[in-house]
């Protein structure tokens, strides 16, 4: 794939839901889920599970704000469970009985669809899954019906963005069943231009077939977002240039900073790469953009005892980190 669109992929994730046969969706039995955890870490070594009422809050927060669990199963505190390993997450007791979650980094949807599908036959040859010979996999949301599969691209969309064209790719992409949404999924914000591109209905659509238009509308909105840039670039040089040089003074020598300002700034400085204005090691910046969210950084030190500390943290954190990763 082209440097420059695989610069505008941040991440790839396959999601996969599967649901027992003959049990309600909204199961309350904790015993429901044990089974399926107990033959995912069999089949797949170095997975491990834990019950989701067992998770320090602050924990479980940041890994939804790095996009390793879902905010429905943050709210199964009766009997959900995570079964994970690196950036693979089975979620037992979300809207579905089992949510597989595989995420790669870059443009992967054939990695990350390899393992989850994986995880799914593991699940199969175990136990009787919700399944019709017509509709394919049952599942609790009517749109997933049939794969029951989402696959989803984030994407790095700032000219689009600031153009104001995204609205018409979003309306656009409707009609061919292809969804647009903010960093955390529906009804979230495109933080720092951050956009997930994903299918909208799994119905009547083989899982081939879903990949493959994933992969095409991806690479023509990434495309459509080149050209802005260059255009951009083109037409307001002298100012980009300075946005983006601002952005990179500000970060690499603030005292404090919040979350909503250093994800501001970080796409500027995002920006400034794809152009070529200033160079950082591959995805430093896709990183910082996640870890440095409210959760994520009170995990990290126990002395952020508040939201002052926890300002002074990130400033130091960024810092840092832009320091020892710029490039000459």
């Amino acid at each position: 794939m082209d440097k420059q669109i695989s610069n505008l992929i941040v991440s790839s994730r396959v999601r996969l839901a599967r649901n027992l046969d003959g049990v309600p969706f909204r199961a309350v039995g904790s015993d429901i889920f044990e089974p399926l955890a107990t033959t995912i870490k069999n089949k797949n070594p170095g997975f491990a599970s834990v019950r989701i009422d067992q998770l320090d809050q602050q924990f479980a927060t940041a890994l939804f704000e790095q996009h390793l669990i879902s905010r429905e199963i943050l709210g199964n505190k009766r009997n959900g469970i995570l079964v994970t390993k690196d950036r693979a997450c089975v979620m037992l007791g979300e809207e579905d009985h089992a949510r597989i979650q595989v995420i790669e980094v870059g443009m992967n949807i054939a990695k990350a669809f390899k393992l989850a599908k994986k995880i799914s036959t593991d699940l199969e040859s175990e136990h009787k899954l919700a399944k019709s010979e017509k509709l394919g996999f049952l599942t609790s949301c009517p749109t997933n019906l049939g794969a029951a599969m989402r696959v989803s691209v984030m994407l790095f969309l700032p000219a689009l963005s600031l153009t104001g064209r995204i609205v018409q790719i979003i309306n656009e992409l409707k009609g061919h069943k292809i969804v647009v949404r903010g960093v955390y999924g529906e009804g979230s914000e495109a933080a720092g231009y951050m956009y997930q591109i994903s299918n909208q209905a799994c119905m009547h659509l083989g899982e081939d077939a879903i990949l493959k238009k994933i992969e095409e509308v991806t690479t023509q909105i990434c495309n459509i977002e080149l050209n802005l840039q260059a255009e951009l670039l083109q037409k307001n040089k002298d100012d980009i240039i300075d946005q983006v040089m601002r952005s990179l003074g500000l970060l690499t020598h603030a005292h404090k900073i919040s979350s909503e300002e250093a994800t501001e700034n970080l796409a500027w400085l995002k920006l400034g790469d794809c152009l070529g204005i200033l160079k950082f090691k591959p995805r430093i910046l896709d990183d910082l953009f996640f870890v440095i969210k409210p959760a994520s950084i009170t995990t990290q030190n126990e002395k952020v005892t508040n939201v002052l500390s926890r300002d002074i943290l990130r400033a130091e954190k960024i810092s840092s980190i832009l320091k020892s990763s710029r490039q000459k």
